[in-house]
């Protein structure tokens, strides 16, 4: 398991410096061979810069996918703490101080059968 996320972590850090450095090589390539034709430098440094916007859109996009299942949980998270803050507001008589410090869990899980 531990063997998984380490080639998972280097998998990603591969990915995420090709994603990084095939836009920007093509484009200072492609800036190049335009500098060389029209004899103009302003060709290369925007086909450069161009590149780079290109490598960190495609950085975003990469990193985005990869975060969304803590983006998920965080949202959960947020939307359980509202709901207590709505219901703590309906029922002022009820105290929820230890829930919401996040001591412990209004509703707890369900453990499973028991046996008698």
């Amino acid at each position: 398991m531990k063997d998984r996320k380490v080639l998972r972590s280097l998998m990603m850090l591969t990915q995420v410096g090709i994603t990084m450095l095939v836009p920007v090589f093509l484009c200072a390539g492609l800036g190049y061979l335009l500098m060389r034709k029209f004899d103009n430098e302003i060709w290369f440094l925007l086909m450069l810069i161009l590149g780079v916007g290109a490598a960190f859109r495609n950085l975003f996009l990469l990193t985005k996918s990869f975060y969304a299942k803590d983006l998920e949980r965080e949202a959960k998270e947020r939307d359980y703490i509202e709901g207590l803050k709505k219901y703590s507001g309906e029922h002022p008589d009820e105290d929820f101080s230890d829930v919401m410090e996040r001591k412990k869990k209004r509703y707890p899980e369900n453990k499973g059968p028991t046996r008698s």
